[in-house]
């Protein structure tokens, strides 16, 4: 197998080891949608192009702020002539899912290459140990955070992420506070997930071709965000000091 060049903007990242596993952590500023996307995708080609490649760990926020669509649902679903006329970014994701209004959230992403143990696990064991990685660093920052077994209650015409939570993803008190969506190629691994921190991911139901309606509708029913569960949001850097501490103690007992 061939070496390809790293990522660029991986080489002032931090290293960390989790059980003796060395990650890659980026904590990147707040970059424009498809930049955010970019750069996933070309974390998961280098994890499947390249024998040494090691996973990675990176937050990331927005600006502007964004609708991302997931990787098979239709762009038609998006009033995208609004979004151009309010200065909203329309991304397709390289994972699945669908759509999210990113405004005011932590992101996150994990890529995994092929030969990592967690990589060869199924998508679901693997999505499991993420989202408790995830749930334990949100508890770090006070938010009693709960593994989901899924809420298949909700209209399938809604195009929204945040209005039905499938299994393993986490809840707050029974509403869906992280929406994560993963995609697998060559055994390698990439997850994609928003941690919503602020009411702003709401404003979907008026980005919506249709339904706006019930899209409003379900998402105050089925999702919840930080500020509203805390009282407050906390600074990105503590945000990300609790989820490395949380993916921390989940290494702990990984086998």
């Amino acid at each position: 197998m061939n070496r390809i060049t790293i990522p660029s903007f991986l080489k002032d990242c931090k290293e960390i080891a989790f059980s003796g596993d060395r990650w890659l952590i980026v904590v990147d500023p707040p970059l424009s949608g498809e930049e955010n996307m970019d750069r996933d995708r070309k974390l998961l080609e280098w994890a499947y192009r390249d024998q040494w490649a090691v996973p990675v760990l990176r937050f990331f926020q927005w600006r502007p702020s964004a609708v991302s669509i997931g990787f098979m649902q239709p762009f038609e679903q998006i009033d995208i002539n609004k979004c151009n006329r309010l200065g909203i970014d329309v991304v397709r994701r390289p994972t699945g899912g669908k759509a999210i209004y990113h405004h005011t959230e932590f992101t996150y992403s994990v890529t995994l290459p092929p030969y990592h143990p967690l990589a060869k696990k199924s998508v679901l064991e693997t999505y499991n140990f993420i989202s408790r990685a995830l749930a334990l660093g949100l508890r770090y920052i006070g938010i009693n955070a709960k593994l989901s077994r899924g809420s298949p209650k909700v209209s399938k015409r809604n195009p929204s992420c945040f209005s039905s939570t499938s299994r393993y993803e986490i809840v707050v008190d029974g509403k869906k506070l992280v929406g994560s969506a993963q995609r697998r190629r060559f055994g390698a691994v990439l997850q994609q997930g928003s941690i919503i921190a602020g009411p702003q991911y709401l404003l979907l139901s008026e980005l919506v071709a249709q339904d706006g309606e019930l899209v409003s509708k379900e998402l105050q029913e089925h999702s919840t965000y930080i500020e509203k569960v805390l009282g407050y949001i906390p600074l990105y850097e503590d945000f990300v000091e609790a989820i490395l501490r949380g993916f921390s103690r989940a290494f702990e007992t990984f086998a």
